[in-house]
Parts: structure tokens; C-alpha cells; sequence
């Protein structure tokens, strides 16, 4: 029964520190007399969205974060310039009204957003941004908080003391209270330690502003705005308009983000499954309404929702607590016992907390650590030069412009980094072989005529923008010949491909076909016709070409030639001896040559046809059989049960030796016997080298 109750009450001794100074920041740039109205719209909007909220399957916290409230304050300073040529005058209800606007728009874009399940495309923003935004709204907080600090130590000294000490006390108990135990509501305590400060000090003599006065008004920001700002007589109502639609996009895709990304995060912490569209709606019904009563944007946040899993975990009836807690520490006036001065502490203090660690952890090594900088990645450095770009320009011109900025960075670097040759590797049929077993003699032949086999490893992005490269450098690959190619194009290591690149590689094959080249695909997303991995397209070819370059051979001989890797050593009359061992053996398609877990010590050699070698009951095959091919030399040589299935694929025959005829073999002949056990060792061998060359292949 108490767990709600312990858990709302923990909820928002986590969220009021985060929302206090988040509301005195945005005060700070729109005008302090608006933040009575700003205070309860906030309030009353934290109760709202979180009520909503309590309905989903996926329950989060929702308040006003200092993400957002950095944006609002870029924007604010990128409009006040523009205020003269919009016909404006710049006051605190203009601003407020602008803001409140820009709030509106990027609340009805919400339920857009889910609607078209535009969470996919969130992942274009680049993660540094955010580390970005993160450093420069704590280096803003410092900047202004220390100025604030500066202007009372430079007034009279009876009328700075007070507000210093109760910065001063405020900050020590908050920074205390995290160093002792970071479980601790360290900004709850040091407001409830600077508000019992200010209480003596009052007594004192020494009066101290309260963030509210108890005698405050409640009156809704919406009731002070000034729609004469969409007056269309001012002639400049299509600039306002168009800055006010830039602006709303902007803050409304940071509310997004910032949400489904806390959804994401929490719901893989304790496995709850994520809000249906229903529930999403909801949630954007609540913000619309929050943002019109005049509130900062509400977006979810990891952080709260993983303090109260320490009682249990948020729930429907926690965030109803919440929300009733939020009214009633407001309704209560419980804001006019904590000192103005206390949100300068609180501030500073907070600055720690807004500050990504790793980012300027990476910034101290490479400007102050010469040896470890050289351990730092190309890439950890491009995205050290988005942060630090993006905190100096939120921070020296607004958050707007560092948004924007960032961004662009971003798409640069990315295009930097994945502008290099889409064309990872090439090698041709001899350099990579198929996992194929062969005999002797193919092998020689695809070691001769294995560069009309070429295989190509892509890479990257490939975009329109590379499509024209891409081409160039396949065709002058390919050389002008009149007899057959074959071009294996790999995409494993291809992130993303547009149709632009599609229809280019289309034209292309068409191209190349009347060239006697054909063109194959593996693992590529999205196409039927394509190889499911580079050894089926290489053995596809392999079997092309040998079928083309394999001499016929006599029928009396034939047998001869299929054991050649067995008996070509050996005089004609051994050979006789040895062929006398095997016996022909016929299979149908889809027949079992050998199976999985048997103990037969047969010896095979294929003698016509084709088989895959498949385990785990057929699902993943390990290789190709042709003819020529050795099986069953492993039990044939230390009788262990068979390690995986050899399915014919069309009707194959055998030539079989049976371990007992290769024992009369072996005592009656024993050089001859000797003679096939070194070919079958140099078989195996063989077979190891090239799948060490596989191997190497794959994860090149």
C-alpha cells in the first residue's frame, strides 16, 4: 500500500531540483516577473502529463528538463534581434509569448511524429550533439550563476552576504549529501538546508526573497500573452511565422528524441514492454494541453524512473502520487519558504550533474595527455570536434545555432568518413576459393583460370552520391575479354544503399551481360535472387567454370581420374589393386550419402553429381561436395561417429571402400595401403590450409 505513496514522494524528490532550476534559468531569459505564471503552468503541467502518462504500459516521468529549456533560451536570444524589424517591442510578455508559441507548435507535432513512427529516423542526429547541448547548457548555468555571484560581491556587503551565504549553503549540503551516498536527494536537501538558513537569517533582521512570494497570484502565462504579435497589419507576420514554425520543428524533434529514447532506455532496464499507439496519444494530449497553459515542454526522463526502481519501479499509481504531490507542494506554498538565492546554489550544483563525463574526459587526455592521445580513434576524435563545436557555439551564440551546427558537422564527417572507395577489397577465383571439396585436378584448374572469378567486398553507405564512383571503378576492374566472367559484389559490410545505387547496378549488369560477364550478389538486404553468403556465390561460379575448362574423360578411365588424389602416385598395377577396393554406390537427390552420428568407416569419392555438407538437422551447411571430393575420411581413419550430414542435392554416385576391404588391402599390400594413407593425410592438410584461408577471408 505505501509503496506508491514512498515512490511518488521519492519521484519527485529526484525531479523538483532538475524542474526548480530548469524554471529559474527560462525566468532568467524571458523576465523574472513571469515566474509566478511560469511556476504554476509548470506545475500544473507535471501533473497533467504524468496523469496521462500513468496509463501507458511503459509508465515514465515526465518534467521540464534543462535540454529543452536551453533550446527555448537559444531561441530566445536568436529572436530578440528581430523583435525592431517585426515591429516588437522587447518585454517580458513578448518574449513570453513567442516562447509559448514555439511550446504549442512543438507539442502538436508529437502525436505527428508517432503517427508517422518517425522514431527511425532519430537515429540521424549524431550522439555528440547531445553531449554537446549537455556541456554547453552546464557551461552557460556557470557563466551566468558566476556572473550573479560576481554582481553581489561587487554591491554593498550587508546586502550580498545574506544571498552569498545562502548560495553558499545551499551548494555545500547538495555537493555533501552526493559525496556520501549518491542515493541521497542531494538537491531536495541542500533547498531544505538553504530554506532553514534563511528562516534564522530572517529572524535576524536580514530578510531574504523566497523563489514565490505567499502572497503570489495564480494567474496562467496564457492569460498574460500578447496576441497582437500575429497582428497582420505589422506587415513582418510571415517572418514571425516562419521563425516560430523553424523553431517549433526544432524543439519538438528534442522533445521526441529525448522521449523515445528514455522510453527505450527504461523499458530495457526492467523489461516492461513500450507504450502501443494508443498510449503515445495520449501522452501527446497531455503535453498539447500542458503547452497551453503556458508550460516549458514535458519530455520523459531515464533518470527519475531509475531512482524509484529502488521502491519497485514506477507504476500507475506512483505517477498518480506524483502528480498530487506536485499540486500540492505548490498549492501549499511551500515555494515561498525557499530563498531566491538558494536557485543559485542549486544551479551550480546541478552543473555537475548536466556535464558529460566521457566527452570532457576524451577533451583532458588529448589536450593534456600527449601518450594517451595517441591511443584516440579517428572517430572518437570526430566526434570530440562535434562537442566541442557544439558546446562553444550554444554557449557563445545560442543553442540554435549549435543544434544546427552540430548537425551539419555531423553529415559532413559522415560523408568524410564513408566518402572513401565503396570497393573495400578485391580478389579474384584464385586468391578466394569456395569451402567446396574438389578433387585434385579442379583445384589445379580453378588455380589456373581463377582470375575470371572476381569478387568484390563493398563498404559503407551507398548513396546516390557514390553511385557514379562505384560504377567507374567496377569497369575499370573489368577487363575487356571475350570469354565468360563472373563478378561476386559482397554487401555484407554495406550499411545502407538508396535506389539510385539499385538502378545504377541494374543498368550495369545489363551492360557487362553483353560482355559475357554475369554478376552475382551475396548478402544483400532486401534482394531474392542474391547469395546468402560469399561461399555459395564463389562455388556457383567455380562449378561454371570447371564445367567449361574440365577435360571429358574415357569411360575406361574415368574411375582413375575421380581417384586420382588416391592413386595417382602409384604404378598401373596398383592402381588396379586399389580400384578392385571401391565399389559404385547410387544415390537420389535428397538422399543421405553419409549421416550425422553413425559409425560406418566407409571411404567415398564422388564420382558424378553434387551434395552439401549440413549440420544442426540440415539448417546451416558448411560446404559444397563435387565430384573428385574425399568423404568419410575422418571415420574411416579413426572410426568416430560422422560429425554432419551429406545430402545429395541431384543423383550422385559413389566410389566406396569399406574398412575391412582396405585392411585385406593393408596386409597383403601394405606399401599400397601406406601409399593411400599419405594421400589422405596430404588430403586433409590440404583441406586445413583452406579453410584457414576462409577464415581469414571472412573476418577481413
Amino acid at each position: 500500500m505505501l509503496k506508491p505513496f514512498t515512490t511518488g514522494l521519492e519521484t519527485l524528490g529526484s525531479s523538483l531540483p532538475v524542474t526548480l532550476g530548469a524554471l529559474g534559468f527560462m525566468a532568467y531569459k524571458i523576465g523574472p516577473e513571469m515566474t509566478a505564471p511560469l511556476m504554476l503552468a509548470m506545475f500544473g503541467a507535471i501533473a497533467i502529463t504524468n496523469l496521462c502518462a500513468a496509463f501507458s504500459q511503459r509508465p515514465l516521468t515526465y518534467y521540464t528538463r534543462f535540454f529543452e529549456v536551453s533550446l527555448l533560451a537559444g531561441f530566445i536570444d536568436s529572436f530578440v534581434p528581430r523583435l525592431e524589424a517585426w515591429g516588437l517591442a522587447d518585454t517580458p510578455v513578448t518574449r513570453l509569448t513567442l516562447v509559448v508559441m514555439v511550446c504549442i507548435g512543438a507539442a502538436v507535432l508529437q502525436p505527428v511524429f508517432y503517427a508517422f513512427r518517425l522514431q527511425r529516423m532519430t537515429r540521424f542526429i549524431p550522439a555528440p550533439v547531445f553531449a554537446g547541448f549537455l556541456n554547453a547548457t552546464a557551461l552557460i548555468l556557470l557563466l551566468t550563476q558566476g556572473g550573479l555571484i560576481l554582481a553581489l560581491l561587487a554591491g554593498p556587503y550587508g546586502a550580498a552576504w545574506p544571498s552569498l551565504v545562502i548560495a553558499a549553503v545551499c551548494f555545500g549540503v547538495a555537493y555533501a549529501a552526493r559525496s556520501f551516498n549518491r542515493k541521497l536527494p542531494a538537491g531536495v536537501l541542500g533547498l531544505a538546508a538553504a530554506s532553514a538558513v534563511a528562516y534564522v537569517l530572517t529572524r535576524w533582521g536580514h530578510p531574504l526573497p523566497s523563489i514565490l512570494p505567499s502572497d503570489t497570484q495564480w494567474v496562467l502565462p496564457v492569460a498574460l500573452l500578447d496576441w497582437s504579435v500575429l497582428d497582420p497589419s505589422r506587415g513582418a507576420l510571415g517572418s514571425v511565422l516562419l521563425h516560430m514554425v523553424v523553431a517549433s520543428t526544432l524543439l519538438g524533434v528534442v522533445v521526441f528524441l529525448n522521449t523515445i529514447t528514455a522510453v527505450e532506455t527504461v523499458s530495457q532496464a526492467d523489461d516492461k514492454p513500450l507504450p502501443d499507439r494508443r498510449q503515445l496519444m495520449l501522452l501527446s494530449a497531455g503535453q498539447i494541453v500542458s503547452a497551453c497553459l503556458g508550460s516549458a515542454p514535458m519530455s520523459g526522463t531515464p533518470s527519475a524512473a531509475m531512482v524509484a526502481m529502488r521502491s519497485g519501479g514506477l507504476s500507475t499509481g506512483s505517477l498518480f502520487v506524483f502528480s498530487v504531490l506536485a499540486l500540492l507542494f505548490y498549492g501549499l506554498g511551500f515555494l515561498s519558504w525557499v530563498p531566491a538565492a538558494a536557485v543559485i546554489g542549486l544551479l551550480l550544483f546541478l552543473v555537475q550533474d548536466l556535464v558529460d563525463a566521457p566527452s570532457v574526459a576524451l577533451a583532458w587526455r588529448y589536450l593534456f595527455q600527449p601518450r594517451a592521445r595517441q591511443a584516440i580513434g579517428a572517430l572518437q576524435r570526430e566526434d570530440l570536434l562535434i562537442v566541442v563545436l557544439v558546446t562553444l557555439l550554444g554557449a557563445m551564440v545560442n543553442m540554435v545555432a549549435a543544434l544546427l551546427a552540430g548537425m551539419v558537422l555531423g553529415l559532413i564527417l559522415f560523408a568524410r568518413r564513408n566518402g572513401k572507395s565503396p570497393i573495400k577489397e578485391v580478389k579474384d577465383g584464385r586468391a578466394w576459393r569456395s569451402n567446396c571439396a574438389r578433387s585434385a585436378s579442379d583445384s589445379a584448374l580453378l588455380m589456373q583460370h581463377g582470375e575470371r572469378i572476381l569478387c568484390l567486398r563493398l563498404q559503407g553507405a551507398l548513396y546516390f552520391g557514390v553511385a557514379r564512383s562505384l560504377r567507374a571503378e567496377i569497369e575499370a576492374l573489368l577487363p575487356h575479354r571475350a570469354q565468360p566472367q563472373w563478378l561476386i559484389l559482397d554487401w555484407r559490410a554495406v550499411v545502407s544503399h538508396d535506389t539510385t545505387l539499385a538502378l545504377m547496378l541494374e543498368r550495369f549488369e545489363k551492360s557487362v551481360a553483353l560482355r559475357g560477364v554475369r554478376v552475382l550478389h551475396c548478402a544483400r538486404a532486401g534482394d531474392n535472387r542474391a547469395y546468402a553468403d560469399m561461399d555459395r556465390a564463389l562455388e556457383v561460379c567455380e562449378n561454371q567454370l570447371l564445367d567449361e575448362q574440365r577435360p571429358s574423360a574415357d569411360a575406361q578411365d574415368s574411375d582413375v581420374s575421380h581417384l586420382h588424389a588416391l592413386v595417382g602416385d602409384l604404378d598401373p598395377t596398383a592402381q588396379a589393386l586399389v580400384l578392385d577396393c571401391f565399389a559404385r554406390r547410387h544415390y537420389a537427390a535428397g538422399e543421405h550419402v553419409l549421416t550425422m552420428g553413425e559409425t560406418t568407416r566407409d571411404l567415398h569419392v564422388v564420382a558424378s553429381g553434387r551434395a552439401d555438407v549440413l549440420i544442426q538437422g540440415g539448417t546451416i551447411r558448411l560446404a559444397g561436395v563435387n565430384s573428385g571430393a574425399i568423404l568419410g575420411e575422418m571415420g574411416f581413419l579413426d572410426a568416430t561417429p560422422r560429425a554432419a550430414d551429406v545430402v545429395a542435392v541431384e543423383p550422385l554416385v559413389s566410389l566406396a571402400m569399406s574398412r575391412e576391404r582396405f585392411e585385406v588391402l593393408s596386409q597383403q599390400h601394405p606399401e599400397v595401403a601406406q601409399q593411400i594413407m599419405q594421400s589422405l593425410c596430404t588430403e586433409l592438410a590440404s583441406r586445413l590450409r583452406l579453410l584457414h584461408q576462409l577464415i581469414s577471408r571472412e573476418r577481413a
